[in-house]
């Protein structure tokens, strides 16, 4: 069971609660990842707006081809608010295995890691498919992603890998159900290592994958179960406007 599964009214006080989580957590020591779709958005503008949230990195969890996840997070003047401040934020890049590299860099100099997470209608969570043989995906490699890179290069953050290089954080899904199948995304591995996981999922349209999360079965058939696992549950949020 989730550490703590907190059911609010409906997605207004969710996001209110996630708000307040986050300025309770999120200081300079901290690494912020964000998630794209359409749930945190409002989220984000509204943090945008408030200009209080202070961390010392901000990544993303997973992106699509079509740069749709950093399209909305940039629609939202949050990147702005950490440009203003002088924060760095580091986009998923050319390939999964140049943000591979980031993303250890990251860990390794950033005391603390929190990714704001949501769960999908059919139980997938980050750029992971809910299915055994699509969610395996590819360890860091070339794909066809052509984004810029990030404004400080990862020799520049503070020393040292905070996970041995065989272990992969990151990886490219060319497969995944739906209309934008190429996507690269942070792995299980990657999300273990987050001290806060904040995982947000509003809407009767999730009810049936929040049922499913929390019924015996596979991490592959259902991968939001990770956030039930015991190591993970401990560290883990759910905000939630439907019963569970």
């Amino acid at each position: 069971m989730i550490g703590k599964v907190v059911v609010v009214e409906d997605e207004a006080a969710g996001l209110s609660l996630a708000r307040k989580i986050l300025y309770q957590t999120v200081d300079r020591n901290t690494v912020l990842f964000l998630s794209g779709g359409k749930t945190p958005k409002p989220l984000y503008e509204t943090l945008a707006k408030e200009g209080k949230l202070k961390p010392k990195a901000v990544g993303m969890v997973d992106e699509r081809l079509d740069r749709s996840n950093l399209e909305m997070i940039r629609g939202t003047g949050f990147l702005n608010h950490f440009k203003n401040l002088g924060v760095n934020f580091y986009p998923i890049i050319s390939d999964a295995a140049a943000y591979d590299k980031y993303i250890h860099s990251l860990f390794a100099s950033c005391k603390n890691k929190v990714a704001i997470m949501g769960i999908g209608e059919d139980g997938h969570t980050a750029g992971l498919p809910a299915s055994p043989k699509l969610q395996r995906g590819e360890p860091p490699g070339i794909s066809n992603f052509q984004f810029p890179r990030p404004t400080s290069p990862a020799s520049e953050l503070a020393g040292g890998r905070a996970i041995s290089n065989n272990e992969d954080l990151v990886i490219y899904i060319n497969n995944f159900p739906g209309e934008f199948k190429e996507r690269i995304t942070l792995t299980f591995r990657a999300l273990s290592e987050m001290d806060l996981l904040i995982v947000l999922a509003f809407g009767s349209a999730k009810q049936n994958a929040l049922t499913s999360m929390f019924k015996e079965g596979s991490l592959e058939e259902i991968p939001a179960r990770f956030y039930t696992k015991p190591e993970i549950a401990k560290k883990t949020i759910l905000i939630t406007d439907q019963k569970v």
